[in-house]
């Protein structure tokens, strides 16, 4: 127990304030759809203002259904991390990436209405939709995740 609260403290707190400062930088440094190049071709850092979840997603909904929502999966993850009997340091890891990800876009929504992303990757044309750090972290701890139940099935 002390061990997941350890990992979950050690996630949660760089992923959240790194989130934040990126998500203020862009706010206050860069226009809304304003694009900066940086590989040209493949990768821009821009200005969107997302009122859905990934990828545009839902954003037809309330703000406060969306709040609720993150908030009853961020509590269920947290329950479900310090509920179940696997103690394995990739199930930690993957919850808390997870965990923290959500929270730090949970601010943004209840702080500003919406939420920034700002990274822009593309081929030539074809784009990926923009997404964030507080995303990346919600991917990359949903795919460790899978990983991890995976080796206990």
């Amino acid at each position: 127990m002390k061990k997941k609260i350890i990992i979950l403290i050690s996630v949660f707190i760089p992923i959240v304030i790194l989130d934040q400062f990126l998500k203020y930088i862009i706010n206050d440094k860069i226009s809304l759809t304003q694009k900066i190049t940086v590989i040209s071709h493949y990768f821009n850092i821009v200005h969107v203002d997302n009122a859905g979840v990934a990828f545009g997603l839902m954003s037809g909904y309330s703000n406060l259904f969306i709040i609720l929502l993150t908030a009853l999966i961020i509590a269920a993850l947290i329950y479900f991390l310090f509920k179940t009997k696997i103690n394995s340091a990739l199930l930690t890891v993957s919850s808390s990436l997870i965990i923290s990800g959500a929270f730090s876009n949970l601010l943004s929504r209840i702080f500003q209405g919406y939420v920034v992303d700002f990274f822009d990757f593309h081929i030539y044309a074809y784009h990926w939709p923009s997404f964030n750090l507080a995303d990346s972290s919600v991917v990359v701890g949903t795919i460790l995740l899978f990983i991890s139940i995976i080796k206990y099935i």
